[in-house]
């Protein structure tokens, strides 16, 4: 029964680091979209909708070496996010 117990918090305990990722997720790229409007729209545009622009934001892409975007933006490599991003939209510099 213990063990039980103890998937069950398990399972409570990734529940709630999920809803913080998601909240921390949501809360960069509305930064994003105040910073970068041109580019946050320009992913939302190109990748269908919000939701899936704000977890691409988030993901480690092997083309940055490992980074996610916010990463690239952070060690001042925007100018390749863009390129990136055009590359992934089929869209070249606006």
């Amino acid at each position: 029964m213990r063990s039980v117990d103890s998937f069950k918090g398990m399972g409570e305990r990734l529940e709630e680091i999920q809803a913080a990722r998601e909240q921390v997720a949501f809360t960069a790229f509305s930064m994003l979209e105040e910073r970068l409007s041109d580019f946050s729209n320009m992913l939302v545009i190109g990748l269908g909708d919000r939701t899936r622009a704000v977890w691409w934001m988030c993901m480690r892409h092997r083309n940055l070496e490992g980074r996610n975007a916010y990463q690239v933006i952070a060690d001042g490599e925007a100018d390749r996010l863009w390129e990136v991003v055009e590359s992934l939209c089929g869209t070249h510099e606006l």
